[in-house]
Protein backbone atom coordinates (compact mmCIF):
# COMPACT_ATOMS: atom_id res chain seq x y z
CA UNK A 1 0.00 0.00 0.00
CA UNK A 2 1.50 2.96 -1.22
CA UNK A 3 1.58 6.09 1.10
CA UNK A 4 -1.52 8.56 1.45
CA UNK A 5 -1.74 12.65 2.47
CA UNK A 6 -4.89 12.93 4.02
CA UNK A 7 -5.40 16.53 5.03
CA UNK A 8 -5.50 18.05 8.33
CA UNK A 9 -8.31 19.95 9.21
CA UNK A 10 -7.39 22.73 12.21
CA UNK A 11 -9.37 25.64 13.36
CA UNK A 12 -7.50 28.08 14.24
CA UNK A 13 -9.55 30.57 17.02
CA UNK A 14 -7.93 34.14 17.07
CA UNK A 15 -8.88 37.94 16.00
CA UNK A 16 -10.21 37.45 12.21
CA UNK A 17 -6.41 39.43 10.81
CA UNK A 18 -4.08 37.14 12.77
CA UNK A 19 -6.39 33.92 12.38
CA UNK A 20 -6.57 34.19 8.54
CA UNK A 21 -2.44 34.86 8.74
CA UNK A 22 -2.01 32.13 10.74
CA UNK A 23 -3.67 29.71 8.61
CA UNK A 24 -2.55 31.13 5.60
CA UNK A 25 0.96 30.18 6.74
CA UNK A 26 -0.10 27.33 8.05
CA UNK A 27 -0.73 25.70 4.74
CA UNK A 28 2.24 27.09 2.61
CA UNK A 29 4.24 25.28 5.43
CA UNK A 30 2.70 21.96 4.84
CA UNK A 31 0.25 21.61 2.29
CA UNK A 32 -1.93 19.08 4.33
CA UNK A 33 -3.28 21.36 6.82
CA UNK A 34 -5.81 22.90 6.08
CA UNK A 35 -7.02 25.77 8.21
CA UNK A 36 -10.79 27.25 9.22
CA UNK A 37 -10.31 30.18 10.98
CA UNK A 38 -13.23 31.86 13.91
CA UNK A 39 -12.83 35.04 16.16
CA UNK A 40 -14.63 33.56 19.30
CA UNK A 41 -14.46 30.45 21.87
CA UNK A 42 -18.58 30.23 20.95
CA UNK A 43 -18.50 30.10 17.44
CA UNK A 44 -14.99 27.42 17.93
CA UNK A 45 -17.67 25.04 19.61
CA UNK A 46 -20.10 25.10 17.22
CA UNK A 47 -18.10 24.15 14.54
CA UNK A 48 -16.72 21.16 16.86
CA UNK A 49 -20.15 20.55 17.61
CA UNK A 50 -21.18 20.07 13.56
CA UNK A 51 -18.54 17.86 12.81
CA UNK A 52 -14.84 16.61 13.45
CA UNK A 53 -11.48 18.59 13.50
CA UNK A 54 -7.95 17.17 14.08
CA UNK A 55 -6.61 20.28 16.22
CA UNK A 56 -7.53 23.56 17.50
CA UNK A 57 -4.77 26.35 17.56
CA UNK A 58 -5.98 29.13 20.25
CA UNK A 59 -5.16 32.69 21.52
CA UNK A 60 -5.11 32.81 25.15
CA UNK A 61 -6.88 35.59 25.23
CA UNK A 62 -9.69 35.76 22.61
CA UNK A 63 -12.32 39.07 21.12
CA UNK A 64 -14.28 37.08 22.91
CA UNK A 65 -13.85 34.72 25.60
CA UNK A 66 -10.49 33.32 26.18
CA UNK A 67 -8.62 30.19 25.05
CA UNK A 68 -8.59 28.53 28.27
CA UNK A 69 -12.48 28.65 28.57
CA UNK A 70 -12.23 26.48 25.51
CA UNK A 71 -10.01 24.39 26.25
CA UNK A 72 -11.64 23.45 29.54
CA UNK A 73 -15.48 23.29 27.98
CA UNK A 74 -13.74 20.97 25.20
CA UNK A 75 -11.86 18.30 28.11
CA UNK A 76 -14.95 18.74 31.00
CA UNK A 77 -17.95 19.22 28.61
CA UNK A 78 -17.39 17.70 25.64
CA UNK A 79 -15.34 15.17 26.82
CA UNK A 80 -13.02 15.30 23.64
CA UNK A 81 -9.10 14.45 23.80
CA UNK A 82 -8.52 16.77 20.48
CA UNK A 83 -5.26 18.70 20.32
CA UNK A 84 -5.25 21.96 21.47
CA UNK A 85 -2.52 24.04 21.26
CA UNK A 86 -2.40 27.47 22.66
CA UNK A 87 0.26 29.76 20.43
CA UNK A 88 -0.40 33.06 21.93
CA UNK A 89 1.25 36.39 22.27
CA UNK A 90 1.17 36.44 25.99
CA UNK A 91 4.24 36.00 27.77
CA UNK A 92 3.04 34.99 31.66
CA UNK A 93 4.17 31.51 33.12
CA UNK A 94 1.55 31.06 35.33
CA UNK A 95 -0.63 31.33 32.24
CA UNK A 96 1.48 28.82 30.30
CA UNK A 97 0.81 26.51 33.36
CA UNK A 98 -2.70 27.16 33.66
CA UNK A 99 -2.85 26.42 30.00
CA UNK A 100 -1.68 22.92 30.44
CA UNK A 101 -2.77 22.09 34.06
CA UNK A 102 -6.14 22.06 32.13
CA UNK A 103 -5.15 19.95 29.44
CA UNK A 104 -3.69 21.47 26.56
CA UNK A 105 -1.13 19.22 24.35
CA UNK A 106 1.23 22.60 23.62
CA UNK A 107 1.55 26.00 24.88
CA UNK A 108 3.70 28.44 22.22
CA UNK A 109 4.67 31.56 22.11
CA UNK A 110 3.84 33.59 18.98
CA UNK A 111 7.38 35.62 19.75
CA UNK A 112 9.44 32.18 20.03
CA UNK A 113 7.75 30.37 17.52
CA UNK A 114 8.52 30.02 13.58
CA UNK A 115 5.15 28.96 11.84
CA UNK A 116 7.16 25.60 10.64
CA UNK A 117 7.40 24.91 14.16
CA UNK A 118 3.96 25.49 15.06
CA UNK A 119 3.29 22.93 11.43
CA UNK A 120 5.41 20.42 13.39
CA UNK A 121 3.79 20.50 16.56
CA UNK A 122 0.22 20.39 15.10
CA UNK A 123 1.19 17.21 13.04
CA UNK A 124 3.07 15.61 16.38
CA UNK A 125 0.05 16.06 18.63
CA UNK A 126 -2.65 14.96 15.89
CA UNK A 127 -0.40 11.64 14.75
CA UNK A 128 -0.56 11.24 18.64
CA UNK A 129 -3.89 11.71 19.28
CA UNK A 130 -5.10 9.35 16.12
CA UNK A 131 -2.92 7.00 17.74
CA UNK A 132 -3.99 6.63 20.96
CA UNK A 133 -7.69 7.00 19.69
CA UNK A 134 -6.84 4.26 17.66
CA UNK A 135 -5.25 2.01 20.29
CA UNK A 136 -8.57 2.27 22.53
CA UNK A 137 -10.90 1.21 19.65
CA UNK A 138 -8.81 -1.48 18.51
CA UNK A 139 -8.27 -1.97 22.48
CA UNK A 140 -12.24 -2.00 22.83
CA UNK A 141 -12.46 -4.63 19.77
CA UNK A 142 -9.59 -6.61 21.02
CA UNK A 143 -10.78 -6.83 24.41
CA UNK A 144 -14.90 -8.50 23.98
CA UNK A 145 -13.14 -11.23 21.54
CA UNK A 146 -12.36 -14.36 23.64
CA UNK A 147 -9.70 -16.19 21.56
CA UNK A 148 -5.75 -14.59 22.20
CA UNK A 149 -6.25 -11.33 19.94
CA UNK A 150 -2.65 -9.11 20.07
CA UNK A 151 -1.68 -5.62 18.19
CA UNK A 152 2.65 -5.79 17.89
CA UNK A 153 4.36 -2.95 16.67
CA UNK A 154 6.95 -3.15 13.65
CA UNK A 155 9.43 -4.03 16.51
CA UNK A 156 7.34 -7.29 17.11
CA UNK A 157 6.55 -5.51 20.94
CA UNK A 158 3.23 -6.00 22.32
CA UNK A 159 1.02 -2.92 22.19
CA UNK A 160 -2.38 -4.21 22.64
CA UNK A 161 -3.16 -8.03 24.27
CA UNK A 162 -6.66 -9.09 25.56
CA UNK A 163 -7.29 -11.23 28.30
CA UNK A 164 -6.89 -14.35 26.70
CA UNK A 165 -3.53 -13.84 25.61
CA UNK A 166 -2.43 -13.27 29.23
CA UNK A 167 -4.05 -16.17 30.26
CA UNK A 168 -1.72 -18.57 27.70
CA UNK A 169 1.16 -16.61 28.97
CA UNK A 170 0.81 -16.64 32.49
CA UNK A 171 1.36 -12.88 32.62
CA UNK A 172 -0.64 -9.64 33.24
CA UNK A 173 -1.54 -7.73 30.30
CA UNK A 174 0.32 -4.43 31.84
CA UNK A 175 3.68 -6.53 31.73
CA UNK A 176 2.86 -8.67 28.31
CA UNK A 177 3.09 -4.96 26.79
CA UNK A 178 6.57 -4.06 25.69
CA UNK A 179 7.76 -7.59 25.46
CA UNK A 180 7.04 -10.50 22.59
CA UNK A 181 6.39 -14.10 22.31
CA UNK A 182 9.71 -14.81 23.27
CA UNK A 183 8.99 -13.87 27.43
CA UNK A 184 6.67 -16.66 27.95
CA UNK A 185 7.05 -19.15 24.78
CA UNK A 186 9.28 -21.63 23.46
CA UNK A 187 12.07 -20.23 21.08
CA UNK A 188 11.39 -22.36 18.09
CA UNK A 189 7.77 -21.25 18.57
CA UNK A 190 8.62 -17.83 18.81
CA UNK A 191 11.07 -18.02 16.24
CA UNK A 192 8.56 -19.47 13.89
CA UNK A 193 6.03 -16.69 15.12
CA UNK A 194 8.75 -13.80 14.58
CA UNK A 195 9.63 -14.65 10.93
CA UNK A 196 5.95 -15.04 10.01
CA UNK A 197 5.83 -11.52 11.38
CA UNK A 198 8.62 -10.52 9.20
CA UNK A 199 6.70 -11.81 6.32
CA UNK A 200 3.51 -9.63 6.89
CA UNK A 201 5.25 -6.13 7.04
CA UNK A 202 7.62 -7.07 4.24
CA UNK A 203 5.11 -8.28 1.45
CA UNK A 204 2.15 -6.47 3.42
CA UNK A 205 0.37 -9.45 3.39
CA UNK A 206 -1.76 -11.45 5.41
CA UNK A 207 -0.82 -15.27 6.48
CA UNK A 208 -2.64 -18.09 7.91
CA UNK A 209 -0.50 -20.41 9.98
CA UNK A 210 -0.55 -23.05 12.72
CA UNK A 211 1.91 -23.61 15.50
CA UNK A 212 2.43 -25.54 18.31
CA UNK A 213 3.46 -23.78 21.35
CA UNK A 214 4.77 -24.97 25.12
CA UNK A 215 4.38 -22.74 27.41
CA UNK A 216 5.81 -22.63 31.12
CA UNK A 217 2.92 -23.87 32.84
CA UNK A 218 0.27 -25.54 30.42
CA UNK A 219 0.87 -28.02 27.77
CA UNK A 220 1.59 -27.80 24.31
CA UNK A 221 -1.18 -26.41 22.18
CA UNK A 222 -2.40 -25.57 18.92
CA UNK A 223 -3.47 -22.41 17.03
CA UNK A 224 -4.59 -21.62 14.39
CA UNK A 225 -3.70 -17.86 13.43
CA UNK A 226 -4.60 -15.32 10.85
CA UNK A 227 -2.03 -12.31 10.59
CA UNK A 228 -2.22 -9.37 8.99
CA UNK A 229 -0.84 -6.07 8.26
CA UNK A 230 -1.98 -2.71 10.29
CA UNK A 231 -1.28 0.45 8.51
CA UNK A 232 -1.21 4.23 10.41
CA UNK A 233 -3.30 7.05 9.08
CA UNK A 234 -0.76 7.63 6.20
CA UNK A 235 -0.94 4.38 5.46
CA UNK A 236 2.45 2.55 5.99
CA UNK A 237 2.75 -0.51 8.20
CA UNK A 238 3.06 0.39 11.65
CA UNK A 239 2.82 -3.63 12.87
CA UNK A 240 0.47 -6.78 12.88
CA UNK A 241 -2.30 -8.15 14.15
CA UNK A 242 -2.70 -11.28 15.08
CA UNK A 243 -5.95 -13.61 15.51
CA UNK A 244 -5.37 -16.91 17.21
CA UNK A 245 -7.31 -20.54 17.65
CA UNK A 246 -7.06 -22.62 19.26
CA UNK A 247 -7.60 -25.78 17.60
CA UNK A 248 -6.09 -28.57 20.15
CA UNK A 249 -9.24 -30.47 20.24
CA UNK A 250 -9.69 -30.56 16.81
CA UNK A 251 -6.23 -31.72 15.97
CA UNK A 252 -7.01 -34.55 18.76
CA UNK A 253 -9.86 -35.34 16.60
CA UNK A 254 -8.24 -35.15 13.80
CA UNK A 255 -5.68 -37.91 14.97
CA UNK A 256 -8.04 -40.35 16.22
CA UNK A 257 -9.77 -40.39 12.71
CA UNK A 258 -6.74 -41.02 11.03
CA UNK A 259 -6.59 -43.90 13.12
CA UNK A 260 -10.04 -45.00 12.67
CA UNK A 261 -8.98 -45.06 8.85
CA UNK A 262 -5.71 -46.78 9.25
CA UNK A 263 -7.70 -49.12 11.14
CA UNK A 264 -10.47 -49.47 8.95
CA UNK A 265 -8.09 -49.78 6.01
CA UNK A 266 -6.44 -53.11 7.85
CA UNK A 267 -9.63 -53.86 8.25
CA UNK A 268 -10.61 -53.56 4.68
CA UNK A 269 -7.52 -55.06 3.37
CA UNK A 270 -8.24 -58.41 5.45
CA UNK A 271 -11.88 -58.50 3.90
CA UNK A 272 -10.52 -58.24 0.39
CA UNK A 273 -7.68 -60.83 0.69
CA UNK A 274 -8.09 -62.82 3.61
CA UNK A 275 -11.74 -63.55 3.25
CA UNK A 276 -11.68 -63.45 -0.91
CA UNK A 277 -9.37 -65.56 -1.20
CA UNK A 278 -10.79 -69.27 0.39
CA UNK A 279 -14.15 -68.10 -0.98
CA UNK A 280 -12.23 -67.89 -4.55
CA UNK A 281 -10.71 -71.21 -3.90
CA UNK A 282 -14.08 -73.02 -2.77
CA UNK A 283 -16.20 -71.91 -5.78
CA UNK A 284 -13.66 -73.19 -7.86
CA UNK A 285 -13.35 -75.96 -6.13
CA UNK A 286 -17.66 -76.40 -6.48
CA UNK A 287 -16.72 -76.56 -10.30
CA UNK A 288 -14.23 -79.10 -9.97
CA UNK A 289 -17.04 -81.29 -8.42
CA UNK A 290 -19.79 -80.22 -10.59
CA UNK A 291 -17.69 -82.37 -13.23
CA UNK A 292 -17.56 -85.91 -11.21
CA UNK A 293 -21.00 -85.46 -9.63
CA UNK A 294 -24.08 -83.95 -9.98
CA UNK A 295 -25.87 -83.46 -7.02
CA UNK A 296 -29.24 -80.97 -5.98
CA UNK A 297 -27.05 -79.92 -2.86
CA UNK A 298 -24.06 -78.17 -5.79
CA UNK A 299 -26.84 -75.48 -6.29
CA UNK A 300 -27.66 -74.56 -2.69
CA UNK A 301 -24.25 -74.67 -1.90
CA UNK A 302 -23.04 -71.92 -5.13
CA UNK A 303 -26.23 -69.67 -3.71
CA UNK A 304 -24.86 -69.54 -0.12
CA UNK A 305 -21.29 -68.21 -2.27
CA UNK A 306 -22.93 -65.84 -4.00
CA UNK A 307 -24.32 -64.68 -0.86
CA UNK A 308 -21.35 -64.79 1.12
CA UNK A 309 -19.40 -62.53 -1.67
CA UNK A 310 -22.73 -60.29 -1.37
CA UNK A 311 -21.54 -59.83 2.03
CA UNK A 312 -18.00 -59.28 1.66
CA UNK A 313 -18.65 -56.86 -1.13
CA UNK A 314 -21.36 -55.01 1.22
CA UNK A 315 -18.64 -55.53 4.24
CA UNK A 316 -15.84 -53.72 2.27
CA UNK A 317 -18.01 -50.68 1.25
CA UNK A 318 -18.85 -50.20 4.82
CA UNK A 319 -15.26 -50.14 6.05
CA UNK A 320 -14.25 -47.96 2.80
CA UNK A 321 -17.13 -45.29 3.54
CA UNK A 322 -15.26 -44.39 6.94
CA UNK A 323 -16.70 -41.82 9.18
CA UNK A 324 -15.29 -39.52 7.04
CA UNK A 325 -15.98 -38.10 3.53
CA UNK A 326 -13.32 -36.70 1.47
CA UNK A 327 -13.45 -33.33 -0.94
CA UNK A 328 -17.11 -31.47 -0.63
CA UNK A 329 -17.86 -30.01 -3.72
CA UNK A 330 -21.35 -28.75 -5.87
CA UNK A 331 -22.63 -32.21 -6.94
CA UNK A 332 -25.55 -31.79 -9.93
CA UNK A 333 -28.01 -34.35 -8.08
CA UNK A 334 -29.81 -35.15 -11.59
CA UNK A 335 -26.59 -36.25 -13.10
CA UNK A 336 -25.60 -38.35 -10.48
CA UNK A 337 -29.10 -40.08 -9.65
CA UNK A 338 -29.33 -41.28 -13.42
CA UNK A 339 -25.82 -42.68 -13.19
CA UNK A 340 -26.65 -44.40 -10.20
CA UNK A 341 -29.65 -45.52 -11.98
CA UNK A 342 -27.63 -46.86 -15.38
CA UNK A 343 -25.54 -48.85 -12.83
CA UNK A 344 -27.42 -50.83 -10.69
CA UNK A 345 -29.20 -54.13 -11.79
CA UNK A 346 -33.51 -54.22 -10.87
CA UNK A 347 -35.96 -56.73 -12.09
CA UNK A 348 -38.52 -53.92 -13.71
CA UNK A 349 -38.65 -50.95 -11.87
CA UNK A 350 -38.58 -47.66 -12.70
CA UNK A 351 -37.24 -44.08 -12.12
CA UNK A 352 -39.18 -40.52 -11.86
CA UNK A 353 -36.60 -37.72 -11.24
CA UNK A 354 -38.67 -34.44 -10.02
CA UNK A 355 -37.10 -31.21 -9.74
CA UNK A 356 -33.27 -31.99 -8.25
CA UNK A 357 -30.72 -29.28 -6.81
CA UNK A 358 -27.33 -29.42 -6.77
CA UNK A 359 -26.07 -30.39 -3.51
CA UNK A 360 -22.19 -30.00 -2.05
CA UNK A 361 -21.38 -33.17 -1.09
CA UNK A 362 -18.83 -36.19 -1.67
CA UNK A 363 -19.42 -37.39 -5.42
CA UNK A 364 -18.30 -40.85 -4.65
CA UNK A 365 -20.23 -41.22 -1.63
CA UNK A 366 -22.91 -40.08 -2.49
CA UNK A 367 -23.18 -42.17 -5.18
CA UNK A 368 -22.42 -45.15 -2.97
CA UNK A 369 -25.88 -43.60 -0.82
CA UNK A 370 -28.08 -43.52 -3.73
CA UNK A 371 -27.38 -46.72 -5.30
CA UNK A 372 -27.84 -48.73 -1.84
CA UNK A 373 -31.44 -46.96 -1.97
CA UNK A 374 -32.17 -47.60 -5.21
CA UNK A 375 -31.24 -51.55 -4.67
CA UNK A 376 -33.00 -51.63 -1.00
CA UNK A 377 -36.28 -50.01 -3.03
CA UNK A 378 -35.99 -52.57 -6.09
CA UNK A 379 -35.50 -56.05 -3.59
CA UNK A 380 -37.95 -54.52 -1.00
CA UNK A 381 -40.69 -52.77 -2.47
CA UNK A 382 -41.46 -55.37 -5.37
CA UNK A 383 -40.54 -56.74 -8.60
CA UNK A 384 -42.30 -53.74 -10.37
CA UNK A 385 -41.07 -50.73 -7.84
CA UNK A 386 -41.29 -47.24 -9.09
CA UNK A 387 -38.52 -45.08 -7.42
CA UNK A 388 -38.59 -41.37 -6.96
CA UNK A 389 -36.08 -38.64 -6.66
CA UNK A 390 -36.83 -35.07 -5.77
CA UNK A 391 -35.92 -31.92 -3.44
CA UNK A 392 -37.17 -30.72 0.27
CA UNK A 393 -36.67 -27.38 1.05
CA UNK A 394 -33.17 -28.52 2.84
CA UNK A 395 -31.92 -31.48 1.36
CA UNK A 396 -33.83 -35.04 -1.44
CA UNK A 397 -35.94 -37.69 -0.70
CA UNK A 398 -36.21 -41.32 -2.59
CA UNK A 399 -38.89 -42.48 -1.89
CA UNK A 400 -40.88 -45.94 -3.67
CA UNK A 401 -44.66 -47.41 -4.09
CA UNK A 402 -43.85 -50.90 -2.96
CA UNK A 403 -44.73 -52.43 0.64
CA UNK A 404 -42.94 -49.49 2.99
CA UNK A 405 -41.39 -50.03 6.36
CA UNK A 406 -43.12 -50.38 9.33
CA UNK A 407 -43.13 -47.64 11.76
CA UNK A 408 -41.38 -49.71 14.55
CA UNK A 409 -38.96 -51.22 12.23
CA UNK A 410 -37.59 -47.88 10.73
CA UNK A 411 -34.76 -47.56 13.00
CA UNK A 412 -33.74 -50.47 12.89
CA UNK A 413 -33.43 -50.86 9.74
CA UNK A 414 -30.08 -49.16 9.60
CA UNK A 415 -28.46 -51.55 11.81
CA UNK A 416 -25.39 -53.35 10.53
CA UNK A 417 -26.58 -56.85 9.78
CA UNK A 418 -30.54 -55.89 9.71
CA UNK A 419 -32.19 -58.15 6.70
CA UNK A 420 -35.80 -59.36 6.16
CA UNK A 421 -34.34 -61.07 3.11
CA UNK A 422 -33.07 -64.51 3.42
CA UNK A 423 -30.39 -63.52 0.57
CA UNK A 424 -29.91 -59.66 1.98
CA UNK A 425 -26.54 -58.85 3.72
CA UNK A 426 -28.46 -56.43 5.85
CA UNK A 427 -25.26 -53.66 5.21
CA UNK A 428 -26.70 -51.40 2.37
CA UNK A 429 -29.11 -48.96 4.98
CA UNK A 430 -26.09 -48.79 7.26
CA UNK A 431 -23.57 -48.16 4.68
CA UNK A 432 -26.25 -45.26 3.87
CA UNK A 433 -26.78 -43.90 7.44
CA UNK A 434 -22.96 -43.72 7.66
CA UNK A 435 -22.68 -41.92 4.61
CA UNK A 436 -25.06 -39.22 5.97
CA UNK A 437 -23.65 -38.74 9.18
CA UNK A 438 -20.41 -37.93 7.50
CA UNK A 439 -21.89 -35.26 6.00
CA UNK A 440 -23.74 -34.16 9.15
CA UNK A 441 -26.82 -34.68 7.07
CA UNK A 442 -29.52 -36.02 8.89
CA UNK A 443 -32.34 -38.76 7.69
CA UNK A 444 -35.26 -40.46 8.56
CA UNK A 445 -38.14 -42.79 7.37
CA UNK A 446 -41.36 -42.16 6.62
CA UNK A 447 -44.39 -43.25 4.37
CA UNK A 448 -44.35 -42.30 0.85
CA UNK A 449 -47.33 -40.70 -0.97
CA UNK A 450 -48.27 -44.59 -2.67
CA UNK A 451 -47.75 -46.36 0.57
CA UNK A 452 -44.36 -47.23 0.22
CA UNK A 453 -41.20 -46.19 1.84
CA UNK A 454 -39.88 -42.45 1.88
CA UNK A 455 -36.15 -41.90 2.77
CA UNK A 456 -35.94 -38.01 4.01
CA UNK A 457 -32.03 -36.64 3.91
CA UNK A 458 -31.79 -33.22 5.26
CA UNK A 459 -29.32 -30.51 6.45
CA UNK A 460 -28.01 -30.72 2.83
CA UNK A 461 -26.51 -27.64 1.77
CA UNK A 462 -28.95 -26.73 -1.36
CA UNK A 463 -26.41 -24.83 -4.01
CA UNK A 464 -29.31 -24.12 -6.58
CA UNK A 465 -32.59 -25.77 -8.47
CA UNK A 466 -32.01 -27.42 -11.11
CA UNK A 467 -34.46 -29.35 -13.29
CA UNK A 468 -38.12 -30.49 -13.61
CA UNK A 469 -39.56 -33.83 -13.75
CA UNK A 470 -38.24 -36.69 -15.82
CA UNK A 471 -39.40 -40.39 -15.95
CA UNK A 472 -37.18 -43.42 -16.65
CA UNK A 473 -38.93 -46.78 -17.42
CA UNK A 474 -38.02 -49.95 -15.60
Amino acid sequence: MGEMSPSLEVIIVDDPEAATAIGETLSRADDRLAAETVPSASEALDRLAEREYDAVVSEYRLPEGDGLSLLETIREERASEIPFIVFTSESSEDAAISALNRGANRYLRKQDTQVTELADAVKTEVERYHVEKRNLLLGDIIKELDDPVMFQNRDGEFEIVNEAVADYADMSKSDLIGTDEYAFMDEHAAETIESNKRRVIEEETALQYEIRPAFPKRDERWFSTLRYPHYDENGRVDGTIAICRDVSELKETERELRQKRDRLEEFAGFVSHDLRNPLNVASGRLELVRDDCDSPHLEDIEVELERMDDLITDLLSLAQQGAVVGEIEPVQLREVVTQCWNSVETRNAALVVDETPTVRADPKRLTTLLENLFRNADQHGGTDVTVTVGRLDDGLYVADDGVGIPADDREAVFETGYSTERDGTGFGLAIVRQIVEAHDWEIKITDSEHGGARFEITDVDIVSSDSARAETGG
